[in-house]
């Protein structure tokens, strides 16, 4: 489990913006968003569900759904396609930019920070005068250890 300290700042942040816009922050909303600033991979609607019935057992699988639909409307967290169409999230880190890798055999995710395309955002901008404020790259293919066994 990721060190508490490092975290608190992140949670009121997101607190606070839930609450800006009009939301209130309910016990299984909270304990989504803790999961997810506290966990090192990236939960699907199961692990979430799973994760957070253990403290909240009345909670129904659509709060859990509406509560990633707005974390995802406020920028809060990150969504992956996974190729058989699962979702897979993250919460979004301040000053923490990467791209995922998804094996299309085992469904492993590792992520990666080399980013180039911030030195094509001038070029793209310019050309077609739309403004850009963020970007996600996935790639998909097979894991070194999937395509050594293919």
């Amino acid at each position: 489990m990721a060190n508490n300290f490092r975290f608190k700042p992140l949670l009121e942040k997101i607190k606070n913006e839930i609450k800006k816009h009009g939301y209130k922050i309910t016990g299984p909303r909270l304990a989504i968003i803790e999961f997810l600033i506290h966990t090192e991979g990236h939960p699907d609607i199961d692990d979430l569900y799973s994760e957070v019935s253990k403290d909240y057992p009345g909670i129904g699988v659509a709060t859990v759904y509406r509560t990633m639909d707005l974390l995802r409307q406020l920028n809060l967290i990150n969504t992956l396609e996974l190729p058989e169409g699962r979702q897979r999230y993250e919460i979004i880190l301040p000053e923490d930019h990467h791209h995922h890798l998804v094996c299309m055999e085992c469904k492993r995710i590792v992520e990666f920070g080399n980013c180039n395309f911030k030195h094509l955002v001038e070029d793209i901008e310019s050309s077609t005068r739309f403004k850009i404020y963020s970007h996600s790259t996935v790639a998909y293919g097979l894991c070194p250890h999937c395509s050594a066994s293919s």
